[in-house]
């Protein structure tokens, strides 16, 4: 075990929530987050608490902020913790709360199941398709796809093996960054094509994850209740989260906010670093 080098808070800050994904901070300094059994995107603010953004449907996934202030979330169809069911793709909600399907499609394929996202230096929006299967032995091979939300663009990227690639994002210097929660590795592109940064241990399974300005990645480890703390491909510590299943996280300021939802709670932790700032 590694020695915190963060103050473990006791509790989580907020309760009550139905698995709770994707958090994004909004331009306004509101969070907001997915609740992917509820089919909704939901924010919260001390004054406010949780309120209602807008319903999806089926099981919103990842979520992240475009340029012109809406929220792109990956629609897994209700695949992977839905309550109900829906077409797997990209789902577009505009700052008024209205929901519109972007892209259920990309270059022939059609989109099983996709689950986080993140907007990538080239202005593209790229995002994980881990294509659900009922078990180990008939579970498809997962998919990377990137998408020009301007022009309609896109492609596959890369097909991997029945890795279930999850968590999906860039470093400082523009290397894509992906997390395979059977693998429990944390993959990066390379122009020879994807090499381990880090592989986790037992029950570490990689889930979402952030960059921390000081070029740190926090992975959301779900059966380890934990966010483990990747330094130049070293584990160097864990965040708690009592017994729950951290399954994203986001930086607010300084502080990280972890979404969990075994016990469907937000909770928070004094970094004392800013993170990586978002591309849109």
């Amino acid at each position: 075990m590694c020695d915190s080098e963060v103050m473990q808070p006791d509790q989580p800050f907020v309760t009550g929530l139905s698995f709770p994904e994707g958090p994004v901070l909004l331009p306004d300094g509101t969070l907001a987050f997915t609740e992917i059994s509820a089919g909704r995107l939901s924010t919260w603010t001390p004054s406010t608490g949780v309120q209602l953004l807008a319903t999806t449907g089926g099981g919103p996934n990842g979520a992240t902020l475009g340029g012109d202030g809406s929220v792109y979330v990956t629609q897994n169809g209700g695949a992977a913790g839905g309550g109900s069911t829906a077409t797997p793709g990209i789902q577009r909600i505009a700052p008024d709360g209205a929901v519109s399907h972007v892209v259920t499609e990309i270059a022939g394929y059609r989109l099983d199941a996709p689950n986080d996202l993140a907007f990538g230096p080239d202005g593209r929006l790229y995002f994980t398709d881990p294509r659900h299967g009922p078990d180990a032995e008939t579970r498809l091979n997962g998919r990377l796809f990137a998408y020009d939300t301007t022009t309609g663009d896109a492609e596959l990227l890369i097909e991997l093996g029945p890795v279930y690639p999850n968590g999906i994002g860039f470093l400082a210097d523009g290397t894509l960054v992906w997390t395979e929660s059977f693998s429990r590795r944390v993959m990066r592109m390379t122009p020879d094509g994807p090499v381990p940064i880090v592989e986790l241990p037992e029950r570490h399974f990689p889930d979402g994850f952030c960059v921390g300005d000081d070029g740190r990645l926090y992975v959301a480890s779900t059966w380890a209740h934990c966010v483990s703390v990747i330094d130049d491909g070293v584990l160097v510590d864990r965040l708690m989260c009592g017994d729950g299943m951290p399954t994203n996280c986001c930086f607010v300021g300084t502080d990280l906010v972890v979404t969990e939802s075994r016990r469907g709670t937000l909770w928070r932790f004094a970094i004392g670093t800013l993170g990586l700032a978002m591309r849109s």
